[in-house]
C-alpha cells in the first residue's frame, strides 16, 4: 500500500510501506549475533526507521506482551506502543500532535535521525487510565545497508522522579512553614501582651497550615499507590469555598493581592470528601496567587449543573501555549525544581478519586480559570 500522510504539528507523519518495513525488520532479525546482542540489555531497546517507526523490539519489549500480539507493535511508533494519549489526537500518530513539540522521546529520536546521540526524559500520560509514566531515553544513530536507523532505549524513571519530587516539595513546604513559625516564637519575648495575642492567632494558623502539608503529601502518597480511602460526607460548596479562603488568605503568597469569592445565594449540597476538596481547591488558589502580580483579583466561585457541582478560580494571568501542554504532568512546573505536584495532584485526586474532573482554560485578555467538577451524587 503506498506510505500514508496527513497534516501535522510537528514531525513528519509520513509511513513507510508494508513491503518495505519487511524489508527493514529482516535487516534485523537475519542477523542472529545482532539479534542476540540486542535482546541481552534488560532495558527496553526498540530501532526505529527513518519514520520512526518500529522495526525490532528486544525481548524485554517483547515479554510485555502475549506470544501471538507482540508482533503487532511492528510498524508501530513508541507513543503508540506505550499507549501514549497524546499519539491518537490526529491521523499522523506519534510526534505529530501539537503536544508532542514538547515531548523528550520525540526528540530525542529526531536527533537520532540527524545523526547525533541524544538522553532525554518524557512524562507521558497514559490513555486508558490516565496513569503518569516518566521515561528516561537514550537514542543512538545506526546506519545498516545505506539506511539510517534509531536505537531507542528507555528505562521507567516513574518511581525515581516521584520521590524525588515528593521529598523536594514536602521538605519545601514544610520548611517554609517551620521557618514561619520560629519567627514568630523569637519576637515573642519582646513582643507586647497586645502583640503576643496577634501572635498567638498568626502562630496558630501557620500550625494548622503545617499540619495540612504534611497531610497533603501523605495523601499523595497514598494516592499514587492506589491506598487513599475516601472519606465521604455532605458537602456545602459555600463551607469548602470559605475554608479554602481562610488557608491563604493571610499566607505570603497573597500578600498584595485580593480573594474575592462570588456572591452565590443557591442553596446546594453534594456528597463528596470534603477534605480532599479542600485540598483541591487550596491547590487551584496558591497557583493563582503564585501567578498573579500585586494589585491583582483572584476570584473563586461555584455553580451547579442538573448532576454535578462546577468550583472555579479565575485569575488574570496567561499560560502560554507550550505550558498549558504539559499541565497536569507530574514534576512539570514553572515555579522551579521544589514544586510541580499541585495540578497533578489536584487531577489525580479528583479524576481517580472523587470520579470528577479538573480542566482548565487561559485565554490573553480574559485571563485564566481552573475548574474543579465534581457529581452530586458520588455513586451517580
Amino acid at each position: 500500500m503506498p506510505s500514508l500522510t496527513s497534516n501535522t504539528y510537528y514531525a513528519s507523519p509520513e509511513k513507510t510501506t508494508d513491503e518495505e518495513l519487511k524489508k527493514q525488520m529482516a535487516n534485523f532479525s537475519d542477523k542472529d549475533l545482532f539479534a542476540y546482542l540486542l535482546d541481552s540489555t534488560p532495558n527496553y531497546l526498540i530501532v526505529l526507521n527513518k519514520n520512526r517507526q518500529i522495526v525490532f523490539a528486544n525481548k524485554a519489549i517483547r515479554e510485555l506482551f502475549e506470544e501471538d500480539s507482540y508482533s503487532s507493535i511492528y510498524g508501530l511508533r513508541p507513543g503508540e506502543v506505550l499507549n501514549c494519549r497524546n499519539a491518537f489526537l490526529v491521523e499522523g500518530g506519534c510526534g505529530t500532535s501539537e503536544f508532542c513539540r514538547t515531548c523528550g522521546a520525540v526528540n530525542a529520536v529526531l536527533s537520532s535521525l540527524k545523526g547525533e546521540e541524544d538522553v532525554q526524559e518524557c512524562r507521558i500520560i497514559r490513555r486508558e487510565n490516565e496513569e503518569a509514566l516518566d521515561l528516561r531515553v537514550w537514542t543512538k544513530p545506526l546506519e545498516l545497508n545505506g539506511e539510517r536507523y534509531s536505537i531507542f532505549t528507555f528505562t521507567d524513571i516513574s518511581h525515581e522522579k516521584r520521590r524525588m519530587a515528593l521529598e523536594r516539595i514536602f521538605f519545601h513546604d514544610v520548611l517554609n512553614t517551620a521557618g514561619s513559625i520560629k519567627s514568630f516564637l523569637n519576637i515573642i519575648h519582646e513582643a507586647s501582651n497586645e502583640e503576643i495575642n496577634k501572635i498567638k492567632i498568626l502562630g496558630t494558623e501557620l500550625a494548622d497550615r503545617l499540619v495540612e502539608e504534611i497531610k497533603a503529601q501523605r495523601d499523595l502518597t497514598l494516592a499514587e499507590n492506589m491506598e487513599l480511602e475516601v472519606n465521604l460526607q455532605i458537602c456545602d460548596p459555600k463551607k469548602l469555598i470559605s475554608e479554602t479562603v481562610n488557608l491563604y488568605k493571610n499566607h505570603v503568597i497573597a500578600q498584595g493581592m485580593t480573594i474575592t469569592v462570588k456572591e452565590n445565594n443557591s442553596e446546594l449540597n453534594f456528597i463528596s470528601d470534603a477534605a480532599l476538596i479542600v485540598r483541591i481547591l487550596g491547590n487551584m488558589l496558591k497557583n493563582a496567587l503564585e501567578s498573579s502580580c500585586e494589585g491583582d483579583d483572584v476570584t473563586l466561585d461555584y455553580k451547579s449543573t442538573k448532576d454535578s457541582v462546577i468550583f472555579s478560580v479565575h485569575n488574570k494571568s496567561y499560560i502560554p501555549k507550550d505550558i498549558q501542554m504539559q499541565i497536569f504532568s507530574r514534576s512539570f512546573s514553572t515555579k522551579g525544581e521544589d514544586r510541580g505536584l499541585g495540578t497533578y495532584g489536584m487531577k489525580l485526586l479528583t479524576e481517580r478519586y472523587l470520579k470528577g474532573k479538573v480542566y482548565f482554560e487561559s485565554d490573553k485578555s480574559k485571563g485564566t480559570t481552573f475548574y474543579a467538577e465534581y457529581p452530586l451524587k458520588f455513586g451517580g
